[in-house]
């Protein structure tokens, strides 16, 4: 190996590198700048299971304190991608709650927009052209229309009952603002919810192309502490934590033996 009249002092040789040699195979030298964690095979759960073990088999394995930078660095970007990962987990909960929430009230819809219709029905009789200026697209379509629409359809109501609430009464004017106000209650947040949901998934793939950079640094850091002994590489970087483990069930129990016959 090149040491002492062969190197020159800080050449980044170490005393402890092996003497013997062993040839290998020339590859292509731009493969060893491609990052290998970048690889999107890679799950976040298995990127956050290796990055974890591989920062406390640091942490028991830092001689001369020579990874103290690396583990720094490390933990910065593990615990921004499972800041970010939460976070986001959080929103989507969020979300899917919000979602549930306008599904709940767009199911118990029409009992409560077909009390108001009946009322100014009522009032007037169903052929009545004031009936047609309140519900002008009838009453099926509060069932059939987009949620963004259905706020405008019942406001449409509502002015139209406000024209006429000397007639219809300010209760019922209530009962259809009510209605509406009960929509804009879980339509709003479920739409807010959105660009937040956008904005953390952008968030989420930044901090994690961070660690897996930071992984490819480490990486480059302990081929340079200890070149041509690969072996050492398992003492720092499970490899197996990044691929899949395809799930096999347990084979079935033996069955019970044959007692004996009499």
């Amino acid at each position: 190996m090149a040491r002492f009249g062969f190197a020159f002092f800080d050449s980044g040789v170490r005393f402890d590198a092996p003497n013997n040699i062993k040839p290998t195979t020339m590859r292509d030298l731009g493969k060893f700048l491609d990052n290998p964690f970048d690889d999107d095979g890679i799950s976040m759960d298995e990127l956050i299971a290796f990055s974890s073990d591989h920062r406390e088999k640091m942490i028991a394995s830092n001689p001369a304190n020579e990874l103290d930078a690396r583990i720094a660095a490390t933990t910065s970007a593990l615990t921004l991608v499972n800041t970010m990962f939460t976070e986001d987990s959080v929103k989507l909960g969020i979300r899917k709650g919000n979602k549930q929430a306008m599904r709940a009230f767009r199911k118990g819809l029409a009992p409560k927009t077909g009390k108001v219709h009946a009322g100014v029905v009522a009032r007037y009789g169903a052929d009545d052209p004031k009936v047609t200026e309140i519900y002008p697209r009838g009453l099926s379509i509060f069932g059939s229309c987009t949620d963004d629409a259905l706020k405008d359809e019942l406001q449409t109501t509502i002015l139209g009952i406000t024209a006429h609430v000397a007639d219809l009464g300010a209760p019922l004017l209530a009962e259809a603002q009510a209605i509406r106000t009960g929509w804009m209650a879980v339509y709003s947040p479920s739409e807010s919810s959105g660009p937040a949901k956008t904005a953390s998934e952008a968030a989420k793939q930044e901090a994690r192309n961070n660690l897996q950079l930071m992984l490819f640094l480490n990486l480059l850091t302990l081929a340079m502490m200890f070149p041509r002994q690969p072996e050492k590489l398992p003492l720092y970087m499970r490899q197996s934590l990044l691929e899949d483990h395809p799930h096999h069930p347990a084979p079935p129990a033996p069955p019970p033996p044959t007692p004996p016959g009499p």
